[in-house]
This record gives structure tokens, C-alpha cells and sequence, in this order.
């Protein structure tokens, strides 16, 4: 790559997960250091799953990403009608989309 560090593998994320929990380790015991621990502990599972997920998938000939649409909530609160002035809808859950916001207030869609 031309000009610049390339992006980082999920395997060089893995290594610097491991790093970070190492040193973390070496702190004195306290609530920070257990809470920061417990992050860094749990984003490297999340990432070894992905990993292996990943795998399975492609070896099983599956398209490893599949995009989906945001989540929305089943039941959203009624707006107050001061609120609502736009009249355009989210193309995502049809809530309509106030003038002020460049997204969906319900499910985080873009306009």
C-alpha cells in the first residue's frame, strides 16, 4: 500500500487484545482493571468466534456476511405531533423521519 500502513487483520487485533490483557494483568487489582479485563477478555472471544464462524461459512461454501437491516424496535413510543414536520418516511420501518435528524430516530437508519 502506497503512502500508508495497511489496515489491520482481525489476527493483528487478536495479537493486540492479548497484549492489552497482559499488561492489564500486571496492574495493581482494582475495579477499573477488573472492568477494563473483562472488556478485553470478551472482545477476544467475540473475535476468535469470528474467526472460526467465518471459516465454517466459507468452508461450507455460505456467504460469510449477509447484510441486514437495522434493528428496530417492535413498539415504538407515539411521537409528539410539534415533533414530527418532515412527512418523509424511513425506508427502512416507515416511521417518520423528523426534520433535524439525517437518520431514523427508531431504527437508526440513514436517510
Amino acid at each position: 500500500m502506497e503512502g500508508g500502513m495497511a489496515k489491520p487483520t482481525l489476527e493483528e487485533f487478536r495479537r493486540w487484545l492479548q497484549t492489552e490483557i497482559h499488561e492489564i494483568e500486571s496492574m495493581e487489582q482494582g475495579v477499573v482493571r477488573d472492568k477494563r479485563l473483562i472488556q478485553l477478555e470478551m472482545a477476544l472471544q467475540e473475535a476468535m468466534a469470528f474467526d472460526t464462524a467465518w471459516q465454517l461459512r466459507a468452508e461450507s461454501s455460505i456467504q460469510p456476511v449477509v447484510q441486514q437491516q437495522s434493528v428496530r424496535l417492535v413498539s415504538a413510543a407515539p411521537e409528539p405531533e410539534e415533533n414530527v414536520k418532515s412527512g418523509e418516511f424511513c425506508t427502512s420501518c416507515e416511521t417518520e423521519i423528523e426534520d433535524d435528524l439525517p437518520f431514523c430516530s427508531v431504527c437508526g437508519e440513514n436517510r
